[in-house]
């Protein structure tokens, strides 16, 4: 692989990292303002909308999505497919079933996916890099 692409994944896993890492940190906090918001209604954005659901799933892919498929190929491993495939299958789950503001709020799938997530990425970086 050129010297390019591989500076190109690790910024793109190190941009990763950072978004799932700052969630982490954060995660209080936004169950706490999630609570101070009382129905759907008060949203700005319908969260039941097709643009809003093709929105969500276009971020998903380049924050996640796009992330398994670039270690399955560089892996081959059967381990990360199966890993990279059920973490697939829950962001998925999340994207058409948990969307409304009731689930966001009593749903802890999201920080349990976030940490799954982080730990995926830091052993593909450790595996990439070594």
């Amino acid at each position: 692989m050129e010297i390019t692409n591989e500076i190109y994944i690790i910024i793109y896993c190190i941009l990763l990292l950072w978004i799932n890492i700052s969630y982490l940190l954060d995660y209080k906090n936004i169950k706490k303002a999630l609570e101070d918001i009382s129905t759907d209604e008060e949203l700005e954005i319908d969260p039941d909308h097709l643009s809003f659901l093709l929105f969500n799933l276009l971020f998903r892919f380049l924050r996640s999505w796009l992330f398994y498929i670039l270690a399955i190929l560089i892996t081959g491993n059967i381990v990360v497919i199966i890993i990279s495939a059920i973490l697939f299958v829950v962001d998925l789950y999340q994207a058409l079933f948990q969307y409304s503001l009731a689930h966001v709020k009593k749903s802890k799938l999201k920080l349990y996916h976030t940490i799954a997530d982080t730990i995926f990425i830091v052993s593909f970086l450790i595996y990439y890099l070594l």
